[in-house]
């Protein structure tokens, strides 16, 4: 038996690696995911910050949102100039995806 909590963060991980197809350009460097009770953290860590970055991060929390329904946790996105220090990740936070060097 797996634990039920567990079992809805990666639900919600592989959900969001769904949302994500086709929305990461090339200034994306990782993208995040954690889940709370009532709250998913999208984070993107980014080469620059673009208006590009923004639309993409909005076309994926709406994909996110219509692929949980009828589940409707916030959906805070935030992101960060830069390459990620997994040592300062948030618990049940999960990595989907990291750009290749």
């Amino acid at each position: 038996m797996t634990d039920p909590e567990l079992q809805r963060v990666n639900d919600i991980a592989l959900t969001a690696v769904q949302a994500l197809l086709g929305l990461i350009s090339s200034d994306v460097v990782a993208v995040a995911i954690a889940a709370e009770e009532e709250r998913v953290l999208l984070s993107y860590w980014v080469r620059r910050h673009t208006a590009e970055i923004d639309e993409d991060i909005a076309d994926a929390i709406g994909d996110l949102e219509a692929f949980l329904y009828p589940e409707v946790p916030l959906i805070e996105p935030r992101v960060m100039v830069g390459v990620p220090d997994v040592g300062n990740t948030q618990p049940h936070e999960r990595m989907i995806y990291w750009a290749k060097s």
